[in-house]
């Protein structure tokens, strides 16, 4: 293929790219200027690209509703939820490993069945993904271990759980995600003093009319929120932790 040929296709790469780019965007763009929009300029069509920004959305939210305890209901059940399900599901996956049989394997398979009932059950996806990650670490960590005189909890504790650092950041953003954006249990299982974000932005939504200025400012916040778990966890992802750990 030409260089020319080349660029071509490149270039069409890129253009397939920002298109999708521009269409994700669309709406976080949306919501974030309307909670800087004045009230009657959001009801506008077609909206101001240029406008003067107020802040009373965010004042009106923070001072006089109940949005901060949403946000504490919110990072509490969230993070609460994450810790649990990382625990016990990097406990399954290592009983998995050291317990090796075919039903086991089989298992492990179909336990990704029991995320299709809802959001709040990801401790089966959790169990999926760490003992993708457990089965392919080499045995002889184990052995080297057990000759040591380590336990099995000693073996998982400083050995086997240190390893599993970018099993464990996806597990964290992903399980944290579902839980900050579940809404159905919320509603069901939560009163007025437990409500989580989501049910609190939910209530700006009335049967007649949409407060659009404090639920985009609601929806922006968190938005904002676990996009920045996602960065923080973001160079865990990438790292390879088992490099190394077997000398040949």
């Amino acid at each position: 293929m030409t260089y020319r040929g080349k660029w071509y296709f490149r270039a069409v790469n890129y253009a397939i790219i920002g298109l999708f780019l521009v269409v994700t965007m669309i709406p976080v763009h949306v919501v974030v200027s309307n909670s800087f929009r004045p009230t009657l300029q959001i009801r506008e069509m077609p909206p101001r690209i240029i406008f003067t920004p107020t802040l009373s959305h965010f004042r009106g939210l923070l001072e006089y509703d109940n949005f901060l305890n949403y946000f504490r209901n919110s990072i509490v059940i969230s993070v609460s939820v994450t810790c649990i399900t990382l625990v016990l599901g990097s406990l399954a996956a290592y009983s998995l490993k050291l317990f090796k049989s075919r039903l086991g394997e089989r298992l492990s398979n179909l336990l990704l069945l029991g995320k299709l009932a809802h959001s709040a059950m990801s401790l089966p996806f959790v169990i999926w993904l760490m003992a993708g990650f457990v089965r392919d670490l080499p045995d002889e960590l184990l052995e080297s271990a057990r000759v040591e005189g380590a336990t099995r909890m000693q073996t998982f504790s400083k050995i086997i759980f240190p390893m599993l650092t970018p099993a464990a950041a996806s597990a964290v953003v992903l399980v944290m995600q579902a839980s900050w954006n579940e809404l159905m249990f919320s509603l069901q299982l939560t009163n007025v003093y437990t409500y989580p974000l989501t049910v609190g932005i939910a209530r700006y939504v009335g049967a007649v009319s949409v407060d659009w200025g404090k639920s985009s400012v609601a929806a922006t916040i968190a938005m904002v929120s676990i996009i920045t778990v996602g960065f923080l966890m973001q160079r865990y992802l990438v790292t390879g932790m088992t490099a190394g750990a077997v000398k040949s």
